[in-house]
């Protein structure tokens, strides 16, 4: 098995020796990783960018916060349009006028609710490069992290992919 101590002969081979021992995945400090992801209850995977899959992850995970549960949504390769400010790569579309002459929320309107009540919302660094697109075209307030990171705040959390 790898040393992941950072000790030379190490995964992190080069790299000076840490001053605190890390844990997790990530490798973040036990104070890192308590203090800068809170205990998570719902984690989405957001790996497609079809429309009406995008909308129910994100309806999940608005209803989610309006019931006091924190909550991580994660996109990975197409996933990634979900996060994307003008929707870069969301494919069909088109029943999107349906749902706001019902009077049910759009994804915009979903999105701007989940970052209002704190959700975490991140995409996968590879996915991004993938898509070809830069961290310009994400909404504001998503983190670029890669799937360690993401796993790590999950935690045991309930997790869902879409």
């Amino acid at each position: 098995m790898a040393d992941l101590s950072g000790n030379a002969g190490g995964v992190f081979a080069g790299s000076s020796t840490p001053s605190v021992t890390p844990s997790g995945r990530t490798g973040f400090s036990p104070a890192v990783a308590a203090s800068a992801f809170p205990p998570c209850d719902l984690a989405l995977m957001i790996v497609e960018a079809r429309y009406e899959r995008i909308h129910a992850a994100l309806m999940l995970a608005a209803t989610s916060c309006a019931l006091g549960q924190s909550v991580v949504l994660f996109g990975m390769g197409a996933g990634v349009a979900a996060f994307c400010a003008r929707w870069e790569g969301l494919e069909d579309g088109t029943h999107a006028d349906w749902r706001t002459a019902a009077g049910v929320a759009g994804l915009d309107d979903l999105r701007t609710a989940l970052l209002e009540m704190d959700a975490t919302l991140m995409v996968c660094d590879s996915g991004l490069k993938t898509m070809g697109l830069s961290a310009g075209a994400l909404a504001e307030g998503v983190g670029v992290v890669g799937l360690p990171t993401f796993l790590d705040r999950a935690g045991a959390a309930r997790m869902a992919v879409f």
